[in-house]
């Protein structure tokens, strides 16, 4: 599996809602599975560039990260374009939205289409800017972008909202952040991610024990996109509010002690909770990942107002094998995980024989792109079967 490259796009737009296209364009970056935001610019007021007789824009460049090809990236990104509303227009002239990639690692391209780095990066002010709040050491064709910039005229460019909020506040924008209020009266968070027309069934994402974070949100998202409405509640929170941590191994041993203050019943109430929201869009499906593999499969179990349960990779589930599922479950699991044994796996099936348990050539977090155990075929294929099982279960 190719390793992800650091990626730099910029963004333009002047024709409609220009603020709402951008925002758009990068939750659709990371709905579809392009790439993961890593940072993202001010948005950014600039003059038209090569035909001055139009609106201005607004530009905002991201980075990203990818395991794209620079072709493949190229061609996901023109279809975000299209769907968004792109129609071939004049050179340089207005756009519903603009994506354009200007570095790709360190990688020097130039071929029909596609030249990386972007030809003109080094001359256009409306990238530049924006560009070197993100990016400002990157060394485009032996210049740092930082340089570069104090070498163009900024005339006219103008930063209309500072920082990087602009990108989740647009109208078109999935996710919002609620508070949930759960039996016993204790308020929790919740990151609620609506799909654009009326929803198809609703579903709990079920938190890792790194929290609410950037990945579980993404996820709830890619759901929204498919049609379902995604409410993920903030496990962590009766123990510590608005937990957001990383995968690394400076973060792993504060999740494992987050986790281990989490009881079992009050967390069943928060899912409760999180269901009572998940109703407004029909039938209400679990779907967890690592510990929250385990708990969707205790919410089968033991919670009522559930139609559907799939666990990824949950290792607390042997343990917890000899239940009841009151409605079908589906598991994922990996084949080379070294924290859930194959022995486990085979517990489960022998406990549950009309659970369809599926394995993977992947390890463990095979599902998170954020991981380095991220692996693409597995994710897809899981995907596949989870969307159609949900499908079935919430119509």
């Amino acid at each position: 599996m190719p390793e992800a490259a650091r990626v730099g796009l910029g963004l333009g737009s002047n024709v409609g809602d220009s603020r709402a296209a951008l925002s758009r364009a990068l939750h659709e970056i990371e709905a579809r599975g392009v790439g993961r935001i890593a940072a993202v610019s001010s948005l950014w007021r600039t003059p038209p560039w090569g035909v001055t007789e139009q609106p201005p824009f607004l530009n905002a460049c991201v980075l990203i990260d990818t395991r794209l090809a620079p072709r493949d990236l190229l061609a996901a990104l023109k279809e975000i374009e299209s769907d968004l509303g792109r129609t071939e227009t004049t050179r340089w002239g207005p756009r519903v939205l603009d994506i354009d990639i200007l570095f790709y690692g360190d990688a020097t391209l130039d071929e029909a289409g596609l030249t990386i780095p972007h030809r003109d990066l080094l001359h256009r002010a409306f990238v530049l800017a924006p560009l070197a709040e993100i990016a400002g050491d990157a060394i485009i064709s032996g210049k740092p972008v930082r340089d570069a910039l104090a070498g163009v005229d900024c005339a006219g460019l103008d930063i209309i909202e500072k920082g990087d909020a602009w990108r989740r506040t647009g109208e078109n924008a999935m996710g919002e952040t609620i508070e949930l209020t759960c039996k016993d009266g204790v308020k929790i968070g919740a990151y609620v991610a609506r799909p654009s027309g009326p929803p198809r069934g609703g579903l709990v994402v079920l938190q890792e024990i790194f929290g609410v974070n950037h990945h579980i949100r993404a996820v709830a998202d890619r759901f929204a996109a498919e049609g379902y409405l995604a409410v993920a509640p903030a496990l962590f929170d009766r123990v510590e509010r608005n937990v957001e941590l990383g995968y690394g191994q400076a973060d792993r041993p504060r999740a494992m002690d987050l986790r281990g203050q989490t009881k079992l019943e009050a967390t069943l109430a928060d899912m409760e909770a999180a269901l009572a929201v998940a109703k407004q869009g029909g039938k209400v499906g679990l779907v967890g990942y690592c510990w929250g593999g385990t708990l969707a499969f205790m919410g089968a179990c033991r919670l009522s107002g559930v139609a559907a349960a799939v666990g990824y990779y949950g290792g607390g589930i042997a343990a917890v094998a000899s239940e009841r599922p009151r409605v079908p479950v589906m598991l994922h699991f990996g084949a080379l995980d070294k924290h859930i044994p194959l022995t486990d796996v085979e517990k489960i099936r022998r406990a549950q024989p009309t659970v369809p348990v599926f394995v993977y050539d992947a390890d463990h977090g095979f599902n998170c792109d954020e991981r380095e155990s991220f692996d693409q075929a597995a994710t897809d294929e899981a995907r596949l079967r989870t969307l159609e099982f949900l499908a079935a279960e919430l119509k």
